[in-house]
C-alpha cells in the first residue's frame, strides 16, 4: 500500500483513537524537547572550563620550567580528562590557577609562607612542616571544589570511567606525581617516587570517592 491508496476522512473527525495517538505524540515531542535542552545544558557545563584551561596552558607552555610536564599533560588531555580536573592538579604549582579556583568556589586564598632551606633536605612524612601539610590539604580541596563546581553528567561519567581504566589511571597518576615532585623540588625537598606515588594514590582515591558521591541529573 502506497500514499496513493490513502483515502482521507470526509467527515473531518479523527475519532477517539486518533486523538489519543495525537496526545501521546505531543507528549513524546514535549519530553524529547526537554531532554534535548537538558543535554545541551549539560554539554555547555562540560565545556565551561575549557577556555580557562586553554588560557593557563598558554602561560605554562611559554615558561621553560614547565617543559618537563608538557608531554604528560597533553597526553591526559587527549585521553579525555576534563579541563576542571586538570586545572585542579596544576593548581599546586601554578598560583594563578589556585587563586582562580578559590575565587570561583568563594573561598579565601591561603598564602603559602614556607621558607625553603638553602641546602636540600629529604622528605619525611612525620617531620612534614605544617605549612606544607596545609598546602597539600588545600590542593586536594581545590581539586575537589573545581570538579564539584557546576559539574556535568558527561564530565563525571567520563572521569569515573577513566579512573577505572588501568591505562588512563596510570596516566593521571604519572602526571600528578610529576606535579607533586616538582612542587617539593622547588622547595629544595627531595621526595622519592615511592613516597610520591603513595601520596598521589591516596589523593586520587579521595577524588574518585567524591565524584562517585555526586548526584547526577537525569539527561
Amino acid at each position: 500500500m502506497g500514499l496513493d491508496d490513502f483515502i482521507p476522512s470526509e467527515s473531518g473527525h479523527t475519532g477517539p483513537q486518533s486523538q489519543e495517538i495525537s496526545e501521546k505524540f505531543k507528549e513524546s515531542v514535549k519530553k524529547s524537547s526537554a531532554g534535548i535542552k537538558r543535554v545541551q545544558k549539560d554539554e555547555k557545563k562540560a565545556r565551561k572550563f575549557d577556555l580557562l584551561l586553554a588560557s593557563f596552558l598558554v602561560e605554562i607552555v611559554k615558561n621553560p620550567k614547565y617543559d618537563f610536564l608538557l608531554n604528560n599533560l597533553f597526553k591526559t588531555i587527549n585521553s579525555g580528562f576534563s579541563s576542571n580536573f586538570i586545572l585542579g592538579l596544576i593548581s599546586l604549582i601554578h598560583k594563578p590557577i589556585s587563586q582562580k579556583i578559590r575565587e570561583l568556589s568563594k573561598k579565601e586564598f591561603n598564602n603559602f609562607n614556607y621558607t625553603k632551606t638553602f641546602d636540600s633536605i629529604d622528605f619525611y612524612d612525620e617531620l612534614l612542616d605544617n605549612e606544607l601539610k596545609n598546602k597539600i590539604n588545600y590542593w586536594i580541596e581545590d581539586i575537589i571544589d573545581i570538579i564539584s563546581l557546576e559539574y556535568s553528567n558527561i564530565q563525571i561519567e567520563t572521569l569515573k570511567n577513566l579512573f577505572k581504566n588501568k591505562e588512563s589511571y596510570f596516566e593521571i597518576l604519572e602526571l600528578s606525581c610529576l606535579i607533586f615532585q616538582f612542587f617539593f623540588k622547588e622547595l629544595n625537598i627531595n621526595i622519592t617516587l615511592k613516597q610520591s606515588n603513595s601520596y598521589i594514590d591516596f589523593l586520587l582515591k579521595e577524588v574518585y570517592l567524591k565524584i562517585t558521591n555526586l548526584e547526577l541529573e537525569e539527561v
